[in-house]
């Protein structure tokens, strides 16, 4: 009996401690390295995205900020809400960064509120573009 106790207390505290990851910023977090390229490319050239104004990528803050949750696209809290193009536009009208952006300062339920001074509005726009880049 103690032993399936601390088998359940085991399970509890990786669980917490997952969903708590992407419900705020972990200064403890490693920064990707700036040699890290994206791959996503903008949706009006072929060149890679700019760097924001923290010298990151889109790709490199949503893995930053958003992969924890929203791994491949996907949606570890809401499963039937992803992060696809299609899904969001068909869903929530969600067609432009601008718009992913407003969903990150004011969530629906199960997500953190990114406010700018967790993340600037031009991250945040880099984030929105990267989503809208990757996932179809």
């Amino acid at each position: 009996m103690q032993r399936r106790l601390v088998v359940t207390m085991a399970i509890l505290a990786l669980v917490t401690g997952g969903v708590m990851g992407c419900k705020k910023k972990s200064e403890e977090q490693a920064q990707p390295p700036q040699s890290v390229v994206s791959t996503a490319k903008s949706a009006t050239s072929n060149a890679p995205p700019a760097p924001s104004s923290t010298g990151l990528t889109g790709e490199q803050l949503f893995k930053q900020h958003c992969a924890v949750c929203h791994p491949n696209g996907g949606n570890t809290i809401t499963p039937s809400k992803t992060l696809s193009a299609k899904a969001m536009a068909d869903q929530n009208k969600i067609t432009k960064p601008e718009d992913i952006v407003k969903v990150m300062r004011n969530p629906g339920p199960g997500m953190n509120k990114f406010d700018e001074g967790m993340i600037s509005n031009d991250d945040a726009k880099k984030i929105g573009q990267y989503i809208l880049a990757t996932f179809p």
